[in-house]
């Protein structure tokens, strides 16, 4: 007869224990880690819509400069006309603001865009117009909200304090 020794069996495997105290510790890393990278991604949604709008008014403010005309900035559903009520597909269009002949046009990235009024005219320098804020509707759960302000004189800067009735008018 042999005789087996209580401690000679060998253990394979996790015991539930040890499973639960893994999935535990599992859980509560994720329990950090998602809000964290929600932040993460509508902190680089709302920094690429920014820096488009920026890129494209830069660019409406060097082509009434360089053609010494009016410019407007306007939302379009299909970038041949300005369409006050587009302002949901986040489609800029510029256009010569006497003739509505069209300049340029930025495909929008799904983000609405609020304008403070129908369009907003860009004048060559050294000409001054009244500027404007847009506020682009990247969602404000995690981030504050920023926008772009057009000075009189055209230049373009990112503004953290954003007014209550624009961030009434994002759908978001």
């Amino acid at each position: 007869m042999q005789i087996i020794p209580e401690s000679g069996y060998n253990q394979q495997g996790f015991n539930l224990i040890e499973l639960l105290l893994v999935l535990v510790i599992v859980g509560i890393l994720i329990s950090y880690l998602v809000p964290s990278y929600q932040r993460l991604v509508e902190q680089q949604s709302q920094r690429s819509e920014l820096a488009r709008l920026q890129a494209v008014l830069n660019h409406a403010r060097y082509m009434a400069t360089m053609n010494n005309k009016v410019l407007q900035l306007c939302a379009s559903n299909d970038g041949k006309q300005c369409d006050a009520s587009a302002f949901y597909t986040g489609n800029v269009l510029i256009v010569v603001a006497d003739s509505q002949q069209w300049v340029h046009f930025s495909a929008g990235t799904g983000y609405p865009i609020v304008f403070p009024r129908a369009a907003i005219k860009i004048s060559p320098l050294p000409d001054q117009d009244f500027g404007g804020t847009l506020l682009p509707c990247t969602g404000f759960n995690y981030n504050q909200a920023k926008s772009l302000t057009i000075s009189a004189a055209g230049r373009v800067r990112v503004n953290t304090s954003v007014s209550a009735s624009q961030l009434a008018q994002c759908p978001n």
